[in-house]
């Protein structure tokens, strides 16, 4: 079995996903802030609201972190949950906007909930 081959139980998570963003001007707007602000992170703890780095930019950094760390790939295993909590909050402040904290502890039972289901 190739390594590329999902299983039926994994394809609702793993399916392709419309991009609805693009159906309006302003998902489309918000799309496209969003590509250019994906990989923008500040290595000081100086967030600010003036710093040009949108909200969902500054969300989707710690979301894709989380999902590259708990998600096994052909070139690496998974980290287990404990150990992806550590280093994402090890980045809050650093790589992390410290102000969305809260909001990631919060969603941490239901990131994880949903990431146990797919193996």
């Amino acid at each position: 079995m190739c390594c590329n081959v999902i299983t039926e139980k994994e394809y609702p998570f793993r399916k392709p996903k419309k991009n609805i963003s693009n159906k309006s001007h302003k998902g489309a707007q918000q799309n496209e802030k969003h590509k250019e602000n994906h990989n923008k992170h500040s290595n000081t703890i100086s967030y600010s609201s003036d710093d040009g780095i949108p909200l969902e930019a500054r969300i989707m950094a710690i979301a894709d972190v989380y999902d590259a760390l708990v998600s096994k790939r052909v070139y690496k295993d998974s980290y287990d949950f404990k150990k992806a909590d550590s280093i994402i909050m090890e980045g809050m402040g650093t790589k992390f906007d410290p102000s969305l904290e809260t909001a990631y502890v919060n969603a941490r039972p239901l990131l994880e909930e949903y990431y146990s289901h797919i193996e």
